[in-house]
Order: structure tokens, then C-alpha cells, then sequence
């Protein structure tokens, strides 16, 4: 009988183990803040071995942080915060790049280059379950440019 139970725990635990690792995210960063800055962006890869939705992102370094859009509308550029970001499973989705990014709100103290913020996402998988996944930001340089990081 205990022999059963230790084997119904151990596959539980490897089935959350492989859920947890469905997610990947990488190159998560932001820039240092200018003085009385109040928020910032995070740029980062994020993809999946099925299709998931981002839902949340939560940060010490912020009092909120959200989901954004940047859309082109009557000739103007608005931001927009989104409930959720659609992640397509093997398709990996670059936050910073065409308009998506994270959007720290009301910063809790000035973003430090060299420093690094810690975040954390979740996700929601189709069978309705939720993952939290902790990743850290490194913050940059207001003076360095996106291509000369990707060359380091």
C-alpha cells in the first residue's frame, strides 16, 4: 500500500515537473531609470512547448506591473493594457519588439544598471491549471543600445 501511494506521488510530481517546464523564457531586461522615473518597460523571449497564456506579472521592484500593447490608432501610437498575452505552442514571442512588452508601474525605487529586477509570470495552460515562473531582468545601461547587448 505505501509502495502505491509513493508511486501516485511520484507521478504527480513528475507531471508538474514537465508542466513546469513547457514554459521558457530568456533575455528578460529592462533599462536603468532617469531620475523621477515612475515606470518602465521589460523586453523578454517567452515560448512554449503547448499553447498557454500569459496572465499576470507581478515584480518587487513595481507596485503593479501589466501586459501591454502599443497600437497605431487615428495617427497616434496608445498603449494599451491586455488581461492576457496568447502564447502559441513552439512559437516563440519577443516582448519589446512590434509593440508588447511589460509595463512596471509606479516604481518602488530608481532601476540600477547592473542590477537585476526579479519577475514573476503566470501562465495558464489549456486544462485550466496555472503555473508561476520566477525569472530576473537585468537592468541596463540607459547608453547601451539593444544590438550592442545581443553582441556580448
Amino acid at each position: 500500500m505505501i509502495k502505491l501511494l509513493w508511486l501516485a506521488l511520484l507521478a504527480c510530481l513528475t507531471t508538474s515537473q514537465a508542466l513546469a517546464s513547457e514554459v521558457s523564457i530568456s533575455h528578460a531586461w529592462t533599462k536603468a531609470s532617469m531620475p523621477g522615473q515612475s515606470s518602465a518597460t521589460v523586453s523578454l523571449h517567452i515560448s512554449s512547448k503547448q499553447d498557454v497564456q500569459l496572465i499576470a506579472v507581478s515584480t518587487t521592484a513595481a507596485h503593479s506591473a501589466e501586459i501591454h500593447s502599443m497600437v497605431h490608432e487615428n495617427g497616434m501610437m496608445k498603449m494599451r493594457e491586455l488581461d492576457s498575452l496568447e502564447i502559441k505552442a513552439n512559437q516563440e514571442v519577443v516582448l519589446g519588439h512590434g509593440g508588447m512588452h511589460l509595463m512596471l508601474v509606479d516604481l518602488t525605487k530608481p532601476l540600477v544598471a547592473d542590477e537585476q529586477i526579479p519577475l514573476l509570470l503566470t501562465v495558464l495552460f489549456a486544462d485550466k491549471h496555472t503555473e508561476k515562473i520566477k525569472v530576473n531582468a537585468m537592468v541596463r545601461s540607459l547608453h547601451e543600445s539593444n544590438s550592442e547587448h545581443m553582441h556580448h
